[in-house]
């Protein structure tokens, strides 16, 4: 059976958007074991590689970022490590 692979964030288009250089630098699942929370991600990505981080929450299902003013968990950038 053949897989097919579905982009769900492109972080080129993302560093377009906004105007930064994003690396990946992890996710970690949302799971409190309640309906639909495996949906949500936190994100973490660094400007152009660096060690500091931001860390944005992203939903899977709609593929965008929980926005700020929605309750959408945001930290801004810094040498940390959230989940």
């Amino acid at each position: 059976q053949k897989l097919e692979w579905e982009t769900v964030l492109d972080l080129d288009a993302l560093g377009r958007a906004e105007g930064e250089s994003w690396v990946y630098k992890g996710a970690d699942v949302l799971d409190d074991g309640s309906p639909g929370c495996a949906d949500r991600v936190l994100l973490s990505l660094s400007r152009g590689g660096a060690d500091a981080v931001v860390v944005r929450e992203f939903d899977l299902g709609l593929k965008a970022f929980v926005p700020e003013a929605s309750g959408g968990f945001v930290l801004p950038e810094a040498k940390t490590r959230a989940s």
